[in-house]
């Protein structure tokens, strides 16, 4: 890191923050007593990105073990508990936790059952006899965890991660890319179950009323309205003065889509805290939209860079176009597991305005990379049949449908 750079992470702004944060966390620890655990209660735990989002792979999880509890298949005294923040619920079935309340605390530490996308935190300790299943949130183009060039983490960070890895019962893997990936990423020698990925259940499941129900509810009446979803991912490199990740968008907020086309913007889960209300290409701001895989239903074309979007949304056969004007750097800086070039199943665009004339010749671009599209979709759809969220509640439940 150069010194400018350095000079501009280090604001006293962003020390006095992560100061206070750490102080929160502490008094957590403080409350969090898993050592007081005498038995577990039955429960689970469902965790997606700390409770900002009600989504992801834990949801269709928990609405496959809601379905089995409901049909006598799982025992009626099963609790069902959600991480919730400031803008979420749980969903129908379940009890809301505030993520860091007491109440939160004392089920992570009781829970028999834990179930995350993303890591608990870093004073979480594994009580005997709880299982814990480890969803994570993506296939990766970008390298991971030890695996990301000259990440200078240091051995307190990755003795965390090893120990967090240790506790994992279960890691789920949507293809075998990933179950070759995962290990060396997470530092992980446990059980994988390569089944495909829950969230991308949906995306073979859904029919055209649940399209136009999700695309009515964001505004999108016209059932003949090209709808094109830009979501694009986080930068190491993009943080406000806060500590805060910055709002990614390189499309230009007054930019003419062809007639018929409306944009819906998504912003990263990493980049809430420092989202912002202009949007790209006069879009509909969908980045507080509960759950992404409704969207990729509801939209016709995906836009994207760097993000494991990419791979979902594949599964449902439409076009992919890739803006990336950052490409060279972020390759350096981040790394990648592929040839990305040679590999993606859509053309990689440097500006806005190639985006818009790519939109006006989308047929011409699908017959263009057809061979690559399937060739992308064996590599990494080929388990995502609909039956994810069966297999995994197989596996670490029981209680078969």
């Amino acid at each position: 890191m150069n010194l400018k750079r350095a000079l501009k992470t280090y604001t006293p702004t962003r020390i006095l923050g992560a100061l206070r944060r750490r102080r929160a966390d502490w008094m957590r620890k403080l409350q969090y007593r898993p050592q007081d655990t005498a038995q577990l209660r039955n429960a689970v735990l469902f965790e997606s990105f700390q409770g900002k989002v009600i989504g992801d792979n834990p949801l269709d999880i928990f609405l496959e073990v809601r379905a089995r509890k409901e049909a006598g298949l799982l025992p009626a005294d099963l609790e069902l508990l959600w991480t919730i923040g400031p803008e979420t619920t749980a969903p129908q079935g379940a009890t809301g936790l505030r993520h860091g309340s007491k109440a939160w605390l004392d089920a992570l530490a009781t829970s028999k059952y834990l179930i995350n996308n993303t890591n608990w935190p870093w004073y979480f300790r594994k009580v005997q006899g709880q299982v814990y299943l480890q969803t994570w949130h993506g296939t990766p183009l970008k390298r991971l965890g030890r695996e990301i060039p000259n990440n200078n983490l240091t051995k307190s960070y990755l003795d965390t991660m090893d120990r967090e890895a240790s506790y994992w019962d279960y890691l789920i893997s949507p293809n075998h890319f990933c179950t070759e990936v995962f290990p060396g990423a997470f530092g992980y020698s446990g059980k994988i179950i390569e089944t495909g990925y829950p969230r991308n259940d949906r995306l073979t499941t859904s029919n055209s009323s649940d399209r136009q129900r999700i695309r009515e509810s964001i505004g999108i009446t016209d059932p003949t309205t090209v709808v094109v979803l830009y979501a694009p991912t986080w930068r190491d490199f993009k943080r406000s003065a806060t500590g805060n990740w910055e709002s990614v968008n390189f499309m230009d907020e007054n930019i003419e889509l062809p007639d018929g086309f409306q944009m819906i913007y998504r912003g990263h889960t990493n980049t809430h805290a420092a989202h912002k209300s202009k949007v790209a290409g006069r879009a509909i701001d969908v980045t507080k939209y509960p759950d992404v895989t409704e969207l990729y239903l509801a939209a016709d074309v995906l836009v994207t860079d760097y993000s494991s979007v990419m791979f979902d949304f594949t599964v449902t056969g439409k076009p992919v176009l890739y803006l990336a004007p950052d490409l060279d750097r972020y390759r350096a800086e981040r790394g990648f597991y592929f040839d990305f070039e040679a590999d993606a199943p859509g053309p990689i665009l440097q500006r806005d305005t190639e985006v818009v004339a790519a939109l006006s010749r989308l047929p011409e671009i699908a017959l263009q990379y057809s061979a690559r599209y399937r060739a992308w979709q064996a590599k990494f759809n080929s388990l995502e049949d609909g039956n994810a969220s069966k297999r995994v509640v197989d596996t670490v439940f029981g209680g078969k449908r």
